[in-house]
């Protein structure tokens, strides 16, 4: 009998917590409709939305990602507006931290739709915090860098963090060596490409790593670019 009703309180306890979030996802949807002005604090804070979840963190962000989607397509259909959308980023990845793919495509959202390069990279940064061994997050906050920033100091340094992690392929080692190049970094271009030369399996990445260190090793007998290094080599 206690086991019965140790279920029954349970299952109430989950009825209820979905029927709170689906009403916070409602209000969220009403805010993204734009049906009346209303600024980005009036969402649910972090805080409330974690004593709303009771407990089911998971699921409510999970449900927070699909009205977050919803409203990312209103605003590729011109029917909505979308300065709601990094609140609603940072609810669903302060629920879950581990949220991957919330944090890889709302970072694109956030540096290419709002225009908020910082604010981008701030997200991604919050996602290699939480998940350090990601190789994609990893990449993914140096390719911003790269291409959002053209920071390259900065995109070699997580490249080359990337290139590193237990899943990582050679486009970050490629990319890491591009960026010290990029940046006129060239002893550190060249020493890129040449570990790649001297380990890639792949016979046309060996090649192309030769060619580049070629060229490098030509700009600074032409004394080109910063010379310096990052590595300490």
């Amino acid at each position: 009998m206690n086991r019965m009703r140790s279920r029954i309180i349970k299952v109430s306890i989950a009825v209820l917590a979905l029927a709170i979030l689906a009403k916070a996802a409602d209000s969220v949807e009403y805010l993204a409709q734009e049906k009346v002005a209303m600024d980005v604090l009036y969402l649910p804070s972090v805080e409330c939305m974690k004593m709303m979840s009771l407990g089911y963190k998971n699921l409510t962000s999970d449900l927070l990602w699909f009205k977050a989607v919803q409203y990312y397509g209103g605003y590729v259909l011109a029917q909505n507006g979308i300065r709601l959308f990094s609140h609603l980023v940072e609810l669903i990845t302060e629920l879950d931290p581990n949220f991957i793919g919330a944090y890889k495509l709302s970072a694109l959202v956030i540096t290419e739709d709002l225009d908020q390069y910082h604010e981008g990279i701030r997200l991604l940064e919050k996602g290699v915090d939480n998940n350090p061994n990601d190789f994609w997050l990893t990449y993914e906050l140096g390719f911003i860098h790269y291409l959002g920033g053209r920071n390259y100091e900065e995109a070699q340094r997580w490249f080359e963090v990337a290139a590193s992690l237990p899943e990582a392929d050679e486009r970050a080692a490629r990319f890491a060596a591009a960026a010290a190049a990029k940046g006129g970094n060239f002893e550190d271009g060249i020493a890129l490409w040449k570990d790649l030369a001297d380990n890639s399996e792949n016979q046309y990445i060996r090649d192309l790593a030769q060619r580049y260190i070629d060229r490098l090793k030509m700009n600074v007998e032409n004394g080109e670019g910063a010379g310096k290094s990052t590595n300490g080599s």
